[in-house]
């Protein structure tokens, strides 16, 4: 059975790499050779079935064409979930009710709403809706939001047009959460109490979320398997105690007891939590852990930890797509493969001193400590694209802290609370003391997240080091003859490689031309010997989301371009220059090019440049003008290479270029105005002659960008042609005579989970 079940794991847990998800029509097909080869191959047994059940579960779970859905006729769903609301705004999941009210797994939706009424989880609402795919903008360094939506069964998005509301929220979560909020409010780290008792983290600000991400604390406050598992410790600690003082100290029934006990809080727990699907998927997990660990079915830590992936595996197949389910895994792991020689009874201590004891007991406590620090630390580092340099500092501080401390005082503030308002006397001073024991973390969060170096994003090589370096760390403790320890040291030798060219970076010839996903909007990022130059920067929206802060400096960081040393600003409009205020904060030397007065160093009239071994020759415009055709033009070649940089320029500009005959010539042409029929005519086409040509235009955008009759013409002359947004971030590599196309979509992270999701096209997981 182990081998089946390690079968099974392995080949679900593979998925993550997969190009696509096999055909639905194979499953019965690969159901019955599993069936037949059960006993005799169970290994591949579970290879076959997990291969059949991933394809069945996309299909019924993932798969969703809303084509039924009109925008004109209100859905029936409840809210789900509230993931961030303000003045303008609200972003929720909204379940389906209104469909198919007999199928298994109900459609999730993402939904936002521009000046929402106020709403509660739990509410039960009419929605008038425009559906939208799920797809997502990608980008190396950047957040891959269609992979989290999948991970969590959202199959679409959508904006919400008008609403009704049909129920109100019966949820007792609910009422606790509505009552308790402007409780906390009051308390300085209130925000950190609501996150750490109901998972509800509306009250934390900017400011506090980027102090929790530069110091890889965020896991902290994200009730998940570490949490759970501390809930259980004390709460299991305390019954066992508690029995066995009042009776026989080694009878088993205590032991069976106290688990119970212990996974019924868990339960509560997660109830309070809102049982989003991570929650869920780490409640199984350690519920499952509890059972077996108090029977005699799977003895080894091994086998335990083998059965409950399997579960989770089974009941969601797609988890291994969140980060969450790795760090609550893992976290579960450590500790668990930490405890596997200790007794859970009292058995062998008989002869121990009870100071003895104590000090076994704090030993084995920082054992995990430090193993949770550091494996959680290295985690975070592979999952989101930046090691936190203080932030295993903080964790070995910290965990311990929230173990012991902080998360108890939390919970029995909030039970005795909870007991007084159901009597009607007001406690609220009860979180008082919860508030002083959060006082260190955050003082420490303030210091750590303005030190130097606080944050140190990782390249893929970086982070491929680092998947190494944690089964090598772990076998070097593990491994006992020097011979084996020798061989598994290769495993840390791709870290140290990264980190060794990190101060000593090779110098090379060729050069790179990145066209980034940003939406509706343009920034191109050129790359030299970790040396670059910004042409736009992308859209800002409010004061919340800007495609500079999202998008462009992650992948800057990603990879690992040292220095920006020119910005170049084709214009004004909001989609290619909404971010400028974030690039000239994170880079301080860089200097601008555009004739935008309130930030141009040097402005767009003609002129060269020489920087890094390529040549920039600014182009035009020949006078300040307003609007697209304004846009500042600039050539960057090489002896054998060109790329022109367009910007938002028309007609009338495109025939101002033709003076420059062919000297214009470029084998690579970022497309004028996102391939709009305001630009390209024939003969601004036939004078460039591109050889590839790219077009920043958003995926399913409103306008319609590129307009066939455009993309036809750029055809028609013989180019090829990438658009960002079906491709994600394009990048282009220039080595001598060379040149190499890359897109993110097929090249760079070519996984089922990144293709292209549209309503109605075949283009599919599968």
């Amino acid at each position: 059975m182990n081998r089946f079940m390690f079968g099974y794991s392995a080949t679900i847990l593979s998925a993550m790499l997969w190009p696509s998800l096999p055909s639905a029509l194979l499953t019965p097909m690969l159901v019955v050779i599993g069936i037949v080869i059960f006993k005799r191959a169970p290994l591949l047994a579970g290879v076959v079935l997990a291969v059949a059940w991933i394809s069945i579960y996309a299909q019924l779970v993932l798969r969703w064409e809303p084509d039924n859905i009109d925008p004109q006729e209100p859905v029936i769903g409840e809210i789900i979930a509230l993931v961030s609301q303000n003045s303008d705004w609200v972003s929720m999941d909204f379940r389906l009710l209104s469909h198919d009210s007999t199928e298994m797994w109900p459609k999730k939706i993402r939904l936002s709403w521009r000046k929402a009424p106020e709403l509660e989880i739990g509410e039960i609402w009419a929605l008038t809706i425009r559906p939208k795919p799920i797809t997502s903008v990608l980008n190396q360094g950047g957040y891959n939001q269609q992979k989290m939506l999948l991970s969590r069964h959202i199959v679409s998005k959508g904006a919400v047009t008008s609403g009704q509301r049909l129920e109100a929220s019966d949820s007792p979560r609910n009422a606790i959460l509505q009552r308790l909020k402007p409780v906390l409010q009051t308390f300085n780290n209130g925000d950190l109490i609501l996150a750490l008792l109901l998972g509800d983290r509306s009250l934390i600000d900017s400011e506090r979320w980027h102090s929790l991400r530069v110091t890889g604390a965020g896991h902290l406050i994200a009730i998940s398997g570490l949490h759970l598992s501390v809930v259980a410790a004390w709460v299991f600690t305390s019954v066992f105690t508690l029995l066995c003082y009042m009776s026989l100290p080694l009878g088993r029934r205590n032991l069976v007891l106290a688990a119970l006990i212990s996974a019924i809080a868990c339960c509560f727990y997660a109830y309070l939590a809102g049982f989003s699907l991570p929650t869920q998927r780490a409640l199984i997990m350690l519920l499952l852990l509890i059972l077996l660990t108090m029977s005699d079915r799977y003895s080894s830590p091994w086998e335990r930890l083998l059965f409950a992936l399997f579960i989770v595996l089974v009941i969601d197949p797609v988890s291994c797509l969140s980060a969450g389910f790795w760090l609550s895994f893992s976290a579960l792991s450590i500790i668990l493969l930490t405890l596997q020689s200790r007794p859970l009874t009292m058995e062998g201590q008989g002869g121990q001193t009870r100071w003895h004891q104590l000090v076994q007991k704090l030993a084995l406590f920082w054992a995990i400590q430090w193993r949770l620090s550091l494996g959680l630390g290295l985690l975070q580092a592979l999952f989101f694209g930046g090691l936190t340099v203080y932030g295993i500092l903080f964790n070995f501080l910290f965990v311990p802290w929230f173990s012991l401390v902080v998360i108890p005082a939390a919970i029995l503030a909030f039970t005795a609370w909870g007991l007084c308002w159901a009597v009607g006397v007001d406690a609220s001073s009860l979180f008082y003391l919860v508030d002083l024991t959060l006082w260190p973390a955050d003082q420490a969060l303030k210091a750590f997240a303005h030190l130097p170096w606080a944050w140190v994003p990782t390249s893929e090589a970086m982070m491929l080091g680092i998947a190494f370096l944690l089964p090598g760390l772990w076998l070097m403790v593990k491994l006992k003859a020097p011979r084996w320890k020798l061989m598994t040291s290769m495993l840390l030798l791709p870290f140290v490689l990264n980190i060794f060219f990190k101060f000593y970076p090779l110098s090379e010839d060729r050069w790179q031309v990145h066209l980034l996903d940003v939406g509706q909007g343009l920034s191109v990022v050129i790359e030299k010997d970790q040396h670059g130059l910004v042409y736009d920067t992308g859209a800002k929206y409010g004061n919340t989301f800007s495609y500079a802060e999202r998008v462009v400096v992650p992948f800057i960081q990603a990879r690992e371009i040292t220095q920006i040393d020119y910005l170049v600003l084709s214009h004004s409009d909001n989609d290619h220059a909404g971010g400028t205020s974030v690039i000239l904060s994170a880079f301080l030397e860089v200097k601008v090019i555009s004739d935008m007065e309130d930030y141009a160093d040097i402005n767009c009239r003609f002129k060269t440049l020489f920087w890094q071994g390529l040549t920039i020759e600014v182009l035009a415009p020949r006078e300040i003008e307003e609007g697209n055709n304004g846009s500042c033009v600039i050539k960057v070649s090489d002896k054998n290479h060109q790329v022109l940089l367009t910007g938002d320029i028309e007609k009338e500009a495109e025939q101002a270029l033709s003076h420059f005959g062919s000297a214009l010539n470029s084998e690579v042409l970022v497309v004028p105005h996102h391939g709009s029929r305001t630009s390209s005519t024939l003969d601004f086409i036939q004078q460039v002659s591109p050889e590839l040509v790219l077009f920043p235009s958003g995926f399913n955008n409103r306008y319609g960008f590129p307009k066939p009759d455009v993309l036809k013409r750029y055809i028609d002359h013989g180019s090829e042609y990438r658009i960002s947004g079906r491709e994600g971030q394009v990048s282009v590599i220039f080595n001598r005579d060379e040149r190499d196309i890359r897109t993110y979509r097929h090249n760079l992270a070519p996984f089922w989970y990144n293709r292209l999701f549209e309503f109605g096209q075949n283009d599919n997981p599968e």
